[in-house]
Formats: structure tokens, C-alpha cells, sequence
């Protein structure tokens, strides 16, 4: 596996010590996540030309393990990359002045923000109602209809933080007379690092608990002049109104993709952290003997299991890269961005499925000492937790998807081995869905599509993800054990439907696969765990013996009075001994 380009910053003081962020304040944490984030910008150096294309170099650089170590940093400088200075980039070719704020960008000189969704329009962006109107004398107005908080911005942060001067590319309605010419993308200054923008008002949003601070905001607009330059694009438009806002937004589907591909590096680390900490971990059997809970079938399983989903993923992000290179107003015809948006949503179904059952049981394994952010894995479940909403909601995406593909409307990949187990399995299910359609005379917006159709939406698509992750595997070399292993566990996923369909003789069979593929997978553990190279970003002091008497010797002692005879300072020499009554004292 290549060296990630991330990786020399995962020993320098940025980074060193990001697992004992939770003991700074929220506002350093929040200029520290800035600071982050312009150090891996400016490591990877990318040019306009690798963000338009989505070059190998920039796709690959959304799986480095650099991003586990502060979730804030990845927002923002993934945010700042990928939708703002891409969308921008795409009208630069003539205009200096937007090659100039490129070159900014670039540096992270500024700091820019995506602003699509209204608190109201959320799952419907299409519907919203922020305006911006051509004035007379050719500037423009940008304003929030409406007083209700319904019409503002939702979530993109926008507040004054890490020094730097703000922009957002905001989506919003063009309007030039009375005729409404669709959603288009503006640049808007929203502070300059100190004050807010005049006209621009951020409402501060709490503080996602057990996350990184982002600074999420609810932002409004009032009557914000902005010069003509400010949009992105010409102002008369021939694109019916649905072209012109996927053009509008082309981006998000890249968002979809590439914002998910941190489950792959994520996974990899609850594999390392756990597989770590279970070798040194010990119990005592009914013998009398001292054994590493590692020992146990229950524990090797779910991290075997973990290594082969990241193995998968990373073998289908890798393939579907070629679908995203181009941009609106080249080659890339609606067609083409409809089979982008697909597999940006069958892809981000398929990774935040496997992350989120891998993720849950292997935080299990480590017991109460899982249960701290301080040991890196319930913090970074917490962060992407919000990897489900965040440009696009599953959930919906799933919805929106399965639908077209069973009104025909295109298509993804077909299976390259229609006869292998998982490619039956998703053959049967769209097979299923097909027939239920033509039983209810393929009306698609009635209530029986609603109750007896979308419900069975995501096991369609995570069914597709599947079968192409396991077609990717193969097609990329990966471990034939790790292939074996990923086939079995995804048929015991939905071991019922493969039994019905005698696919397979009997769940004894299935776990036999099973089994065997476990069995062979975890006889390569140790090379297995040495190549993936997680182990630089590893800050977890559970994982040996010397970090976790560190740590612990680092928290606060109580003593009673009557003890206070015992040293002064004791451990690492970082923290008082002290009575109850004096911490009590401090509260």
C-alpha cells in the first residue's frame, strides 16, 4: 500500500496530540480545526486541474488516515475543495478575477463554504426560496424571503473563526424581472475572519457533543448587495429548470462519494485499535489460564470482517473514480451526471452500512475503556454519524435511486458474473421490487408504491453496492481470503433470502463459507494489520500497556485529608493530589 500523503503530518504538533483535544476549549478546538485544515491542504498541494478531474491523486486523498484525526478539519478543507473551489474553478478559465481567488483558495488564504439547504428545504433543495434579483443599475440583491427562520440557511458555518476571511457559494433563485431563471451559484463574503459581512447574520448553532466543533450556524441574508461578478455563469439560461440545478450542484454527487471514503481509513483503525488491544487484554479460563481475549472466535470475527468491508470499499471507490472526471458544459450531458449522482449514492450506502454494523460491534469489544473519546473510536462514530446526512441523506438517496432504476430511467454497472451469489441476490430483489411495480400498474407516485416499494429501497441499493465492492475486490488483486470472507459475510447478512431462493442448500452451508473464510482470514492478521499502515495514526492509549498507565497517571487524584502525607505530585507530575473538599471547592 502506498504511503498516504497525509501521513508526515500525523507526527508534527498539529496533529501529535489530537486525541487530548476534548481538554481544550471549544474555541481553540475550533481554531485548531482551521489550522488543520490548511496544513492538509497545503501538504497535498493540489492544482485545479486534479480537483476538476478528480485526478487519482485527489480521490485517493479523501481515504488518507489523516482525516480520522480531526473530523472538524475534514469538513471544512473537504467542504473548501471539493464544492467551493471546484465550482468556482469551472467559470475561472476567463475570468482573472476568479483565477485569482482560486489561487487563494488553494493556499487556504480564504476559507469557503457550500450553501445549498434551507432549515425548511432540506430533502427537497429544489424548492428554495433565498433570491438574489438583477437590479437596475446591474448589481444584485441577495435576500432571505420571509422572516420565518424556514427560508435561512441550515447548517455550512459561516461564523468569523481561524483568522481567515469567509466566502460561501450560496445557491439561490435568479431573478430578473418577474421571471425566475433557476437555481444558480453566487460567491458571497460572509465575514473577514473578525466581523460579519454587512447584511450577512450567523446564528451560532450548539456544539455537537462528542465531536469536534465545526462552528455549524443558521445563516440569513438581508438585502446583501453583490456586484455583478458575484455569479457563477451567464444570466440567461436555455437549461430546463431540473438541468440547470443539477448543473448548479454537479459537485454534490462528487460530496457523496469522496466525503464517505473516510469509512475506509475509519475502519481500518477500529480493526488495528481492537486487534491492539485484545492481544494485551487477558483473562483466565476455566483451567486457571491467562489468555488474550483475541483467543476468542467473538472477537477475531468482527475484526477480520472490518478489514475485508474497508478492503472492499477501497477496491470500489477506486473503480467508480473514472464516472466523476468531467464537469457541465464539456462532455458531461445529464446522462452522464444522473450515473454519477447513482453511484456516488450506491457507494455511500455501501460504506456507512458496513461502517456503521463494523463500528458499533467493534467498540463493544473494548468494553468500559471503549467508552471514552480519549481512545479514538466513540469519538470518530460520533463524527461519522453526521457522514449519513451530510450531502446527501441515505436514506433519501436510496429512495430517489431505487426509484428511477425501476421506472427504467438508467441503469448502473451490470454484474460482470450474473450467475455469482451476490449478483443472483441483487437480481432477485430488483426482480421482486419489478413485480410488486407492475401489480400496482406502475404508478409510482400512489400510496401502495409508497408503503410497499420505498421501504424495501436501500436493500436494493446496499444489494447493488455489494455485488460491485466484491466484483472491485476481485478485479484489484485484493487478498483472496479477504474476497472469500466479504462474499460469506454478505450472504449471511440475508441468509433467509439465499435459503428461499435455494441459492444455497441450507444455513449450514452458510456458515461453513463462513467459517472457512474467517478461519483463512485470520491466519494473516499480522500481515494483514502491517499493511494497511494505521498504525501512525494511532493516538489511542489503549492500545499498550506504557500509553495507558501515562494517561491514567494524567487525570486528577482524590485524596482525603488524612492522606495527605503521600507525595505532593505523583506520576507523570502533570496533575495535584488533592482532597475531595478542595475539588469540591473548584466546582
Amino acid at each position: 500500500m502506498a504511503t498516504p500523503q497525509g501521513q508526515h503530518l500525523a507526527c508534527t504538533h498539529l496533529f501529535l496530540r489530537a486525541v487530548r483535544d476534548w481538554e481544550l476549549g471549544k474555541e481553540y478546538r475550533l481554531t485548531l480545526a482551521h489550522q488543520r485544515a490548511k496544513a492538509i491542504v497545503s501538504a497535498f498541494e493540489f492544482t485545479l486541474d486534479e480537483i476538476l478531474s478528480c485526478s487519482e491523486r485527489f480521490w485517493d486523498s479523501n481515504m488518507d488516515p489523516i482525516n480520522l484525526l480531526d473530523g472538524a478539519a475534514t469538513t471544512l478543507w473537504t467542504i473548501h475543495l471539493n464544492l467551493a473551489t471546484a465550482t468556482i474553478a469551472q467559470f475561472a478559465k476567463d475570468r482573472p478575477e476568479l483565477q485569482e481567488l482560486c489561487r487563494k483558495l488553494l493556499l487556504f488564504e480564504v476559507s469557503a463554504q457550500y450553501m445549498v439547504t434551507e432549515v425548511g428545504h432540506g430533502l427537497d433543495t429544489q424548492n428554495i426560496e433565498t433570491r438574489v434579483t438583477l437590479l437596475s443599475n446591474g448589481s444584485l440583491d441577495l435576500h432571505t424571503p420571509n422572516p420565518g427562520l424556514q427560508t435561512c440557511r441550515f447548517m455550512p458555518p459561516t461564523l468569523p473563526a481561524g483568522g481567515l476571511p469567509r466566502i460561501g457559494i450560496v445557491m439561490a433563485r435568479l431573478i430578473i424581472g418577474d421571471t425566475d431563471h433557476g437555481i444558480r451559484p453566487f460567491i458571497v463574503p460572509l465575514n473577514d475572519g473578525l466581523e460579519m459581512h454587512p447584511g450577512v447574520s450567523c446564528r451560532l448553532m450548539p456544539w455537537r457533543e462528542g465531536t469536534r466543533p465545526v462552528g455549524h450556524s443558521i445563516t440569513s441574508f438581508n438585502h446583501v448587495n453583490l456586484p455583478p461578478t458575484a455569479l457563477l455563469g451567464s444570466l440567461r439560461s436555455i437549461l430546463p429548470s431540473r438541468v440547470q440545478f443539477l448543473h448548479s450542484i454537479w459537485r454534490l454527487g462528487i460530496g457523496s462519494a469522496t466525503i464517505s471514503a473516510v469509512t475506509i481509513p475509519a475502519l481500518r483503525l477500529y480493526a488495528y485499535i481492537v486487534a491492539t488491544y485484545s492481544r494485551r487484554r487477558k483473562v483466565t479460563n476455566t483451567r486457571g489460564e491467562t489468555v488474550p481475549i483475541i483467543s476468542f472466535r467473538t472477537t477475531q470475527i468482527p475484526i477480520v470482517r472490518a478489514l475485508a468491508q474497508a478492503a472492499a470499499l477501497e477496491a470500489l471507490f477506486k473503480e467508480i473514480r473514472v464516472y466523476f472526471g468531467g464537469q457541465p458544459g464539456t462532455a458531461l450531458e445529464l446522462d452522464a451526471l444522473q450515473i454519477r449522482n447513482a453511484l456516488a449514492a450506491v457507494f455511500k450506502t455501501t460504506a456507512i452500512y458496513h461502517y456503521r454494523g463494523s463500528s458499533v460491534e467493534l467498540t463493544d469489544r473494548l468494553g468500559a475503556q471503549g467508552l471514552y473519546v480519549q481512545n479514538q473510536l466513540v469519538g470518530l462514530e460520533q463524527e461519522i454519524r453526521g457522514l449519513t446526512i451530510a450531502e446527501g441523506d441515505v436514506t433519501v438517496l436510496c429512495i430517489r435511486l431505487a426509484s428511477e432504476l425501476l421506472l427504467g430511467r438508467y441503469s448502473v454497472p451490470p454484474p460482470r458474473n450474473p450467475s455469482s451469489f451476490l449478483a443472483l441476490h441483487e437480481h432477485g430483489i430488483f426482480e421482486d421490487m419489478q413485480v410488486i411495480l407492475k401489480s400496482i400498474g406502475g404508478k409510482y407516485r400512489s400510496e401502495e408504491f409508497n408503503r410497499l416499494l420505498l421501504p424495501q429501497s436501500v436493500a436494493l441499493i446496499r444489494s447493488i453496492g455489494s455485488r460491485m465492492a466484491y466484483e472491485a475486490m476481485i478485479s484489484a488483486g485484493v487478498h483472496p481470503e479477504l474476497v472469500a470472507l466479504y462474499e460469506a459475510s454478505t450472504i449471511s447478512q440475508d441468509m433467509a433470502w439465499y435459503i428461499e431462493g435455494k441459492v444455497v442448500v441450507g444455513k449450514k452451508q452458510v456458515m461453513q463459507m463462513e467459517e472457512a473464510a474467517i478461519g483463512e482470514a485470520y491466519s494473516k492478521l499480522d500481515v494483514l494489520l502491517n499493511e494497511i499502515g494505521i498504525e501512525p495514526y494511532v493516538q489511542a492509549p489503549i492500545v499498550s500497556e506504557d500509553k495507558w498507565k501515562n494517561w491514567v497517571e494524567s487525570m486528577p487524584v482524590l485524596r482525603n485529608k488524612s492522606d495527605m502525607e503521600i507525595p505532593k505530585y505523583q506520576g507523570s507530575g502533570n496533575h495535584a493530589i488533592v482532597s475531595l473538599e478542595d475539588q469540591r471547592a473548584k466546582l
